[in-house]
């Protein structure tokens, strides 16, 4: 029993011993992180705001990228062509999303020989408010056209993230190989904005299989871009988008020579 209360003793002391050390390191330490606060505190306190900001930017960085709900009806109602050929085609991409596609076919003189353009779109909207641009297109250049809206757009399933968008271009791509009434020699991809980049990762992916590339009001970069709109304050570093692939084939950087025969245009407008 002896032994027993000696041990408590003995344990009650040198717990008192370490609370007395570790009390006696907090004041000493206090006075370094109160003089440190009074300098440098303001600087701190921006560092933490910022690196807060950019990591809801980075986690939250597709919400600032993809707009499929602008305008408010997009999802829901999708303009259909009226009065000319058209077929309203759903597919699936290898991961079982299912896409809605637009045809507009050309019904003039050697329609059979026609080049069939494959239209991607920007980051809003759906593929029947590109159908006045398509229109256009078909008859002055003589083309079908094959609209695409990607995951998440439209009546399109899914939600649109970076690595969709590439499946989605090569479930497209697929399935117009499958047409045996368009001429597989003369297929040419046409990339506006967004789809500019989704455009030429097809491309460098499948130059066999492509004639001619178009880009329209695209970007060199996500991050380019983000750095020419905020530059003083955006942390456009975060970004992860692969867009970087565009910068690669405009400077000629990493792109086979096949590839580059097949980026025969560049259409930019301002």
């Amino acid at each position: 029993m002896e032994k027993h209360w000696v041990f408590w003793a003995c344990a009650e002391k040198w717990l008192l011993t370490l609370g007395s050390w570790s009390w006696g390191l907090c004041r000493i330490c206090l006075l370094p992180l109160i003089l440190t606060f009074n300098m440098y505190g303001g600087i701190i306190l921006l560092l933490l705001i910022f690196v807060s900001i950019a990591g809801i930017l980075f986690k939250f960085q597709d919400v600032l990228l993809y707009f499929p709900d602008q305008p408010s009806s997009s999802r829901l109602y999708v303009p259909m062509p009226t009065g000319m050929p058209h077929e309203n085609i759903f597919i699936k991409t290898k991961d079982g999303i299912h896409l809605n596609l637009i045809l507009l076919r050309y019904t003039g003189d050697n329609s059979s020989f026609s080049p069939t353009i494959i239209y991607f779109h920007g980051n809003a909207g759906n593929i029947g408010h590109r159908l006045p641009n398509a229109l256009l297109m078909l008859v002055n250049l003589k083309v079908n056209l094959l609209l695409v809206d990607y995951r998440g757009y439209g009546k399109s399933e899914g939600e649109p993230s970076e690595d969709g968008l590439y499946l989605d271009s090569e479930a497209v791509l697929d399935y117009v190989m499958t047409r045996p009434d368009i001429d597989k020699t003369k297929i040419v991809l046409f990339g506006r904005s967004l789809g500019g980049a989704v455009a030429i990762h097809l491309a460098s992916e499948n130059a066999h299989r492509i004639s001619a590339i178009m880009l329209e009001n695209t970007f060199l970069s996500i991050p380019h871009m983000a750095s020419t709109l905020f530059f003083l304050f955006f942390p456009c570093a975060i970004f992860r988008y692969g867009a970087t692939r565009i910068s690669s084939c405009l400077t000629g950087k990493s792109l086979s020579a096949e590839c580059l025969h097949c980026l025969s245009l560049v259409y930019q407008t301002s």
